[in-house]
């Protein structure tokens, strides 16, 4: 990958910044470091950050510059410890446990620990912020306690138990009477006495603009997210009745979605194995039919480890080694029933094609220079302004595979790759009726990914509290109230203002760029262009994908 020595300077102060992400991108020598949030640390790399703003030549390195000084003035509690279990996670994943390693990350994580009591002590914390904090506890103590229990060494196993209380005491700060574990009637019962406000009013638009690259408005986005769901909603009530009426059921969300869980009744239990299965054969059709994987691809899935699934309600996808030449991913899957885990063949679908055709591939294709070498900033898939472009390629992604999908139901003469593919969807109902399915699931993850936006632009702006989107978004679209809840707050909320509204925007101009290419082949290079040109900000991205596109024509 080309650096220039700006580039470089770039990259090592985000490498100063987040050690465990430096560590997963491949500069092993990273590991067991993790940056001490205290505000004299902040201070001084936001200084460092505007100095080398004022030296960059181009715009990638200004706006990317410009979103890794948003994210460290993004002043809130809880993210110390997201970070802390995913430096922690990174290591038992990249080397197991390294006592050297695992010892020297647990000292720095108790001084970065120490150093935000510091900052919040005293300070008025919304009910909100508390409540993302908690959230984040049982995942911090789960971890801990894995560290714990595979540790050979009785000094980091010491070590463990001390930060577990020393990360307990710091999250008193932020207690609320009632929490539980944050099970959503908890939630409701404090929200509804206290309030959900966030406090991010004046930081939210800022977020929007320079750590996402959005030139809208807060404004503009709910006006976009109030058109998509009208667009899309009449579309979600066709396949919603169709199934009801095959399934003689009420129309409504919650009873068809029952139906088809209930069909073919998968257990929890196999929910992972189910996936595996059905990807071998979803792999080759989506290389032939909807866009090109390179050779080196390597994506392993595993079930969500309990420590992660506060934060990773359904699923998500981790990349490493970004920086080397042996990239490599993996998928996580969420299957404890507390959470809001997918129970259908056609979910697991959604889901799979989501993670790993969108994100997995996107970081492999990118990260081997699958259509060539790119900048080294490019590569670059930490900032905040990267989450646009991965969560709405992959957003878009859902829908590319189900018009692939469904164009089989009348194709004439099957490819080998196509059959094998019919071949599997049979032994789950058939292909026509895993499509209907996999059209409600698809049809009804466009709703939420738009609500997010409505939701995000709301409770951050003050316009409406959750509880009041919450009660919006069931009556007007009929997504479950729970389900409306934790796909917008405890984990994109928890992450940072403005990452809710990531998938549907990026998404929605991929779509309308790729409607004016015809041929499908041609169309199938755009989609594998789209996913190996990296993680620039949006507004270039965009245009890279306008002039690409053109040759296509």
């Amino acid at each position: 990958m080309r650096a220039s020595p700006l580039d470089a300077q770039i990259l090592d102060v985000v490498k100063e910044i987040s050690p465990s992400t430096a560590y997963l991108m491949g500069f092993n020598e990273y590991a067991g470091k993790l940056f001490v949030a205290s505000q004299a640390n902040i201070d001084d790399r936001v200084a460092r950050v505007r100095a080398l703003r004022r030296k960059a030549t181009t715009e990638l390195q200004r706006k990317t510059l410009d979103s890794i000084e948003v994210g460290l003035q993004f002043d809130e509690p809880q993210p110390v410890l997201d970070e802390l279990v995913q430096s922690i996670f990174a290591h038992l994943v990249k080397e197991g446990i390294n006592d050297d390693h695992m010892s020297s990350l647990m000292r720095y994580a108790a001084e970065s620990i120490d150093a935000c009591t510091t900052r919040f002590r005293g300070r008025k914390i919304p009910v909100a912020v508390k409540a993302l904090t908690l959230y984040r506890l049982g995942g911090v103590l789960e971890i801990l306690q894995t560290v714990k229990r595979e540790a050979k060494s009785p000094s980091v196993r010491a070590q463990c138990d001390a930060l577990a209380a020393k990360v307990s005491d710091y999250v008193k700060l932020f207690s609320l009477d009632g929490f539980g574990k944050g099970e959503f009637p908890n939630v409701e019962r404090i929200f509804a006495k206290h309030g959900s406000d966030l406090g991010r009013r004046e930081f939210y638009t800022k977020a929007l603009t320079k750590g996402f690259d959005y030139s809208e408005t807060p404004a503009e986005l709910e006006a976009k997210a109030l058109s998509w769901i009208d667009e899309e909603m009449p579309r979600f009530r066709r396949v919603t009745q169709e199934l009801a009426k095959q399934f003689g059921c009420k129309a409504t969300t919650e009873a068809v979605e029952e139906r088809i869980n209930s069909r073919m009744k998968l257990n929890p239990k196999d929910l992972l194995k189910t996936t595996r299965t059905i990807r071998k054969v979803i792999q080759a059709f989506v290389s032939s039919d909807v866009h090109e994987i390179n050779p080196k691809y390597k994506t392993t899935v595993i079930e969500t480890p309990p420590y992660l699934t506060g934060t990773i309600p359904t699923g998500a996808a981790q990349f490493f080694d970004t920086y080397t030449s042996k990239p490599f991913q993996i998928f996580f899957q969420t299957t404890d029933p507390k959470r809001d885990p997918d129970r259908s063949v056609a979910a697991l679908i959604d889901l799979l094609v989501h993670e790993e055709y969108g994100h997995c591939v996107h970081h492999s294709n990118s990260s081997v220079g699958f259509v060539g070498k790119l900048p080294t900033l490019q590569s670059l898939p930490v900032a905040p302004t990267s989450a646009p472009i991965s969560e709405g390629l992959s957003f878009n992604r859902e829908l590319e595979f189900l018009e692939a999908s469904k164009a089989l139901e009348s194709k004439a003469r099957l490819t080998g790759t196509e059959r094998a593919y019919v071949q599997e969807m049979e032994k789950h109902g058939g292909l026509k009726q895993i499509n209907l399915e996999l059209e409600f699931m698809t049809r009804k993850w466009r709703i939420i990914r738009f609500l997010r936006v409505l939701g995000d632009v709301w409770v951050n702006t003050g316009k409406k509290d959750l509880l009041a989107f919450v009660d919006w978004a069931h009556e007007h679209t009929g997504v479950q109230r729970s389900s409306a809840y934790y796909q917008l707050f405890p984990a994109h909320e928890g992450m940072f203002p403005g990452y809710a509204t990531s998938y549907a925007v990026v998404g929605q101009e991929i779509r309308a760029i790729q409607k004016t290419i015809k041929d499908p082949k041609r169309r199938v290079k755009f989609s594998t262009y789209l996913c190996s040109i990296g993680f620039p900000p949006r507004s270039l991205y965009i245009g890279m994908l306008k002039d690409y596109s053109k040759s296509l024509r």
